[in-house]
């Protein structure tokens, strides 16, 4: 098959657009030169929709929008009529000849606006066939389709670039890699149509099993025969719940992998509960700082109301009283104790001597009037003493209501804590507050940027759904590999109960007929599964083989001088490996740059398409993005070399280094523009009325009023 030429009616930005395609065998590159929003990829979309139907849109077309973003309902009608029409030939070969036939496919589609709304219409697909005599209508225009490109193959022969990494990328699972893989491989070596056959000679064994049943022999044909179409009818449905449990499984199984890639980018963010339950803290820590700093000012406060402030500052003028005061207490003048222990003697009548103060007690002797005159001498003294006790009474007073205002008592090592001391503590404490709550202020406000910044992600139900999309995945894993047991005990049985067949019948004679016809069954099916075997293996490694051969061509590796990259290939279990040195595994998505990881996807898709001998186009968009030098150059000309035909949408920095190569190879060339790049991108204004995608003739070496593009934005500032 080869596409000769597409028009393409209010498809998004393509309101307008028809496009030719090289198909000389010695030119067949067509490179389509645009820059990045000039509708590259929706060209690339809008040939797969033409083809294969909404099942090629983003989405499956739910919510995918084909008319023209600026289409205005009042002046161009609130129906907008959509259509991709593509020409296309398919070449034939019959008993050594060449058939050639073309064909033009028309799909065609109406979205009805109803302000910020719309809708699509069923839509219809035509396609005719040209013919000698005219054209004639296709009956049957999606088997034709299917034919020619199956839908198992539209991202093998419509690759964008942005996303030719299906077969290797991490995004996906192991099992959903595995499957893309042996889909295309099963689809481009004709393994599908294997396995139709085998299901028709399965169909013809059970009515040849019918026909042993009817010449006789007893009961024990009837049996075996009755036995193997029982087999057959539970091995069919034990294959179909098997087929289902896979398919689930492997749907499970991708989901899984994308909800913890959701979960490892949420966690890259940031789990906002987490985040939130951190933000709660921090507030309740600058809450309990903002407490103690309060407590600190309140006692700074209180340090200028209290007796220890008024103490220091008196220090230095009562220091002499104290000394005085101390003075006194030392002479033992104060407190005055002299007229308290004058009275006590009086009244006991003891002097402090021993003398007897009291006459009516005193006893003869050569004194009579001893106690008398002592006991007067006392009176004498308290009255003196009372004179002079209201003054001592008041230095008494205050020597003991003056110890709250004496210095504080030297502490250990002479230090002395008093008044500066406790000022110094509290300022410090302050300070050492008002860092914590500027720390915790901080983190509070960065907490609250992260949250701000977080998407509306809840970590929990991500992980309650990756939980769940386990739990599927290995639940339907448990029934594939059940199903698959019971499948290896009846095929058992059924081989056993065939054997036996068999042999009852070859005793009749009339079942020579039958038991040939048996023979011829079983050895068709013989054929076709050792044809399977071998497309299956030898078929699968020659693909390796060649995609080995393409991709170090690509990149420039020679193992034979050491290079990083060895070996390239597809285990038999569909998966692609890399090799380093000492054929040790390298992960193609995550050990190999963007170029090689390119080339890689690419060098699979040329070598499917080379060993299966299916002609049919390669449409790539932007396959030398990441790319340059070397590696840009070969991956464009082994491209070329190995494509039947070969479709590029190219910007301007891919085509830089490659213009030899397309002067010699490429047949056609256009450049598409889109004007809404103008000023800032284009030099010209193209007074183009809508937003819409242009087509000029201009080569990958020219540029005219239409195309020309400014190189940057210092550009712009010096023509403004």
């Amino acid at each position: 098959m080869k596409l000769l030429c597409a028009t393409f009616k209010n498809f998004r930005l393509l309101r307008d657009l028809e496009l030719k395609f090289a198909t000389d065998p010695e030119k067949r590159l067509t490179v389509i030169r645009a820059a990045n929003e000039t509708g590259k990829t929706t060209i690339l979309t809008a040939l797969q929709w033409a083809l294969y139907g909404d099942a090629a849109l983003p989405g499956g077309g739910a919510d995918f929008r084909l008319h023209p973003i600026d289409w205005d309902p009042e002046t161009e009608g609130a129906r907008v009529p959509i259509s991709v029409d593509v020409e296309f030939e398919v070449v034939r070969l019959n008993k050594g000849h060449e058939i050639r036939r073309q064909y033009r496919l028309l799909r065609t589609v109406d979205e009805e606006i109803a302000g910020a709304r719309w809708s699509r219409s069923s839509g219809a697909m035509k396609v005719w066939e040209s013919t000698s005599q005219g054209t004639r209508q296709v009956q049957s225009p999606e088997a034709l389709i299917t034919d020619e490109l199956p839908t198992e193959l539209r991202e093998v022969f419509f690759t964008d670039g942005d996303r030719a990494l299906s077969f290797i990328e991490a995004e996906v699972s192991i099992q959903t890699k595995r499957q893309r893989v042996q889909s295309a491989i099963r689809s481009l070596l004709g393994l599908d149509v294997l396995e139709n056959a085998a299901k028709h000679i399965k169909r013809t064994e059970a009515e040849v099993n019918k026909q042993a049943r009817s010449i006789g022999g007893g009961s024990d044909i009837q049996r075996v025969s009755v036995q193997l179409e029982k087999l057959d009818t539970d091995i069919e449905s034990i294959e179909k719940e098997r087929d289902d449990a896979n398919e689930q499984f492997t749907n499970w199984d991708t989901d899984l992998a994308k909800r913890e890639r959701q979960l490892s980018e949420a966690l890259q963010k940031g789990d906002k509960e987490k985040l939130q339950r951190e933000f709660e803290a921090a507030k309740a820590s600058l809450k309990r700082v903002d407490g103690l700093i309060a407590a600190a000012s309140k006692e700074h406060a209180t340090l200028f109301t209290g007796r220890p402030l008024a103490r220091d500052l008196l220090s230095t003028t009562l220091g002499p009283v104290f000394e005085k005061l101390d003075s006194l207490k030392d002479k033992n003048e104060i407190p005055n104790t002299t007229v308290p222990v004058l009275e006590e003697r009086l009244s006991s009548g003891m002097c402090i001597c021993g003398e007897c103060l009291d006459p009516a007690r005193q006893e003869a002797s050569d004194d009579p009037d001893g106690a008398q005159r002592r006991g007067n001498h006392i009176r004498s003294l308290i009255e003196k003493s009372r004179a002079a006790d209201d003054v001592k009474q008041i230095v008494t007073d205050l020597y003991f209501h003056s110890r709250d205002l004496r210095p504080a008592q030297p502490a250990q090592g002479g230090v002395t804590v008093g008044w500066i001391m406790d000022y110094a503590r509290i300022v410090e404490q302050r300070h050492h507050y008002s860092d914590m709550r500027q720390e915790a202020g901080r983190k509070l406000k960065a907490l609250e940027a992260q949250i701000d910044q977080l998407e509306d992600t809840h970590i929990r139900e991500i992980q309650d759904a990756k939980k769940f999309a386990k739990e599927q995945r290995d639940k339907h894993l448990n029934l594939k590999t059940r199903a698959e047991t019971r499948l290896e005990g009846l095929r058992e049985n059924q081989t056993r109960l065939k054997a036996e067949r068999t042999r009852l019948v070859g005793e009749q004679s009339k079942g020579v007929r039958v038991l040939a016809e048996l023979n011829v069954v079983q050895d068709i099916s013989s054929v076709l599964k050792r044809a399977y075997d071998r497309i299956t293996t030898d078929e699968l490694r020659k693909v390796s083989a060649e995609m080995n051969s393409i991709f170090l061509e690509m990149i420039g590796a020679d193992p034979e001088q050491g290079a990083i990259i060895q070996q390239a290939e597809i285990s038999a279990e569909f998966d692609i490996i890399v090799y380093g040195p000492d054929r040790r595994t390298l992960n193609p998505d995550r050990d190999l740059n963007g170029a090689s990881r390119r080339a890689l996807t690419l060098a699979f898709i040329l070598a499917l398409t080379k060993v299966s001998e299916v002609e049919a186009p390669n449409v790539i968009d932007t396959p030398l993005g990441m790319m340059s030098g070397y590696v840009k150059r070969s991956v464009l000309r082994k491209a070329i070399q190995e494509s039947a035909q070969l479709v590029l949408f190219l910007t301007h920095s891919e085509i830089e280094g490659c213009e030899e190569i397309i002067d010699k190879t490429a047949g056609t060339v256009v450049t598409l523009t889109n004007p809404a790049h103008f000023p800032r991108m284009l030099v010209n204004d193209s007074r183009a009325a809508k937003r819409t995608v242009l087509k000029c003739g201009c080569n990958h070496r020219q540029e005219c009023n239409v195309c020309r593009r400014r190189l940057d934005a210092e550009e712009l500032e010096m023509v403004s």
